[in-house]
């Protein structure tokens, strides 16, 4: 009998001791050598052009020839706005609530390893009996030492451990993504609040050139020197400049509260900033796109996930075959408590195996769920990891169509400017009317407008590609904090 079991435990522990359930082409995309050659040639590619290590991690053992380790934004020494995320970083609710999650993630790796130990408790029980027969009370003094210890065999409670710990781990992943996102956020919002302040000051300065035009008109129709549609023209263009203005005054105040939401202050929209928008330099991290299975919190938290479904099938598995415990009692008992040590010591150890006969094929069931969740979870992998690959390429392609297109507007801007100069010395000769002025002053605004406007896109671009590539000291790389 002794030899048909322990039979049994080595056949049985040859069918599970496979390592993992991910299936070998998920692993080949995960591996670092068949990410360079996917984003080169993006078609399937056979097993033998993967090398063994299957692992994430196996990216980390290359880095790229490219690394300038500065922030990205020109803004290393934004003391100003270093200090405003480090705040907000301590206080902001969302990351609270992700560092209780770690907290969570982190008991429960406790109380899955308790399960595989060995545990003992200890009982005291005293007791007064008396009987019809006799007037006399009896005590008892009882105590007894318990212990208890579940045996691993099948591996099912070291695989509810690991899945503890990869929990854990994608909850660590998951606050570092929950950090890197409110660091983008908080710098994204400050740019645009500068933006805004940039933009309300150039509505202002226009809303005062049309002003001081009508007055300058009005002067000359009362002189006999200007025609009435003149004065009309001058009137409207004025009351357009105000309604601009108003409609800035408002963008700012949405500005500067979703700002101050982010930074968890109370959304007063009254706040400013001393500062102008910054030129950007090329001062990023690029790297290779294998570095993304490093960098990004994402992607480590969706690989996190996988792994987490395959132990969760290996224990469904070794959920089928029988579940041995032993259980031991040690007890002390007399009618005396001074003589409690001094005999009637008696103790027990008995084991036990349990094992399902017949459940309506519900294990098996469980199993097969469980597969067909690791299954759902590669797929979810590789198109989180897809979905990267062309976040980062559509960045960084709009990050050489924008530099183009403000290298454009520039020269187109300062045409204009000349324009606008020279057509006032026109209506000033009586060689132009004041139409002309109008329509040239209007396309001077809207080209210092669409300037901001890319210099703002510039930005945003910028801060999300930083963020799209990741990085292990992410708010060292977006405002230098270190």
């Amino acid at each position: 009998m002794l030899l048909a079991s322990t039979t049994l435990l080595s056949g049985c522990a040859g069918i599970i001791a496979e390592d993992s359930y991910i299936s070998e082409s998920t692993s080949q995309v995960a591996n670092q050598a068949q990410y360079k050659a996917y984003r080169q040639n993006p078609t399937p590619l056979s097993p033998n052009t993967a090398s063994n290590n299957t692992s994430p991690k196996a990216a980390s053992t290359q880095r790229s020839s490219k690394i300038i380790a500065l922030d990205g934004l020109g803004q290393s020494n934004n003391i100003q706005l270093r200090r405003q995320i480090t705040q907000a970083l301590v206080i902001s609710p969302n990351i609270k609530a992700q560092q209780a999650q770690v907290e969570q993630a982190r008991q429960q790796v406790i109380i899955n390893a308790a399960d595989q130990g060995l545990n003992l408790s200890l009982n005291n029980n005293n007791s007064l009996r008396t009987s019809a027969q006799s007037s006399s009370a009896t005590k008892s003094f009882d105590l007894a030492l318990q212990g208890s210890w579940n045996a691993d065999l099948w591996g099912t409670l070291s695989a509810q451990t690991k899945i503890a710990q990869l929990q854990l781990s994608q909850s660590n992943i998951n606050l570092e993504q929950a950090k890197n996102t409110l660091i983008a956020d908080i710098t994204s919002a400050w740019y645009q609040l500068i933006y805004n302040q940039a933009l309300l000051k150039l509505t202002q300065e226009q809303q005062a050139n049309t002003k001081d035009q009508l007055a300058a008109i009005e002067t000359s129709y009362q002189r006999g020197l200007s025609e009435s549609l003149d004065v009309f023209l001058a009137r409207g263009n004025f009351e357009s400049a105000q309604s601009s203005t108003i409609a800035r005054q408002q963008a700012l105040a949405s500005a500067a509260r979703d700002l101050e939401q982010l930074l968890t202050k109370y959304p007063t929209g009254k706040l400013l900033i001393n500062a102008k928008l910054t030129k950007l330099q090329a001062d990023y991290r690029l790297g290779v796109p294998a570095d993304l299975l490093k960098n990004r919190a994402d992607l480590r938290s969706s690989w996190q996930g996988l792994l987490i479904e395959d132990a969760r099938v290996a224990a469904s598995y070794a959920q089928q075959f029988p579940q041995f415990s032993l259980t031991g009692n040690l007890s002390l008992t007399n009618a005396r408590l001074s003589d409690l040590f001094k005999e009637n010591l008696a103790w027990s150890l008995a084991s036990a195996i349990s094992q399902t006969v017949f459940d309506n094929g519900k294990k098996k069931a469980q199993y097969q769920q469980a597969k067909a969740k690791l299954l759902a979870a590669e797929q979810q992998f590789l198109l989180t990891l897809q979905g990267a690959i062309k976040e980062v390429e559509t960045l960084l392609y709009a990050e050489k169509s924008i530099a183009q297109q403000i290298a454009r507007q520039l020269r187109t801007l300062k045409n204009t400017l000349l324009s606008y100069e020279q057509v006032q010395i026109q209506y000033q000769n009586g060689i132009a009317n004041y139409q002309q002025v109008l329509n040239l002053q209007q396309q001077l605004f809207n080209n210092q407008r669409s300037q901001l406007d890319l210099e703002m896109q510039q930005i945003d671009n910028r801060v999300k590609l930083i963020l799209a590539l990741g990085s292990q000291t992410p708010s060292s790389n977006l405002t230098g904090i270190q």
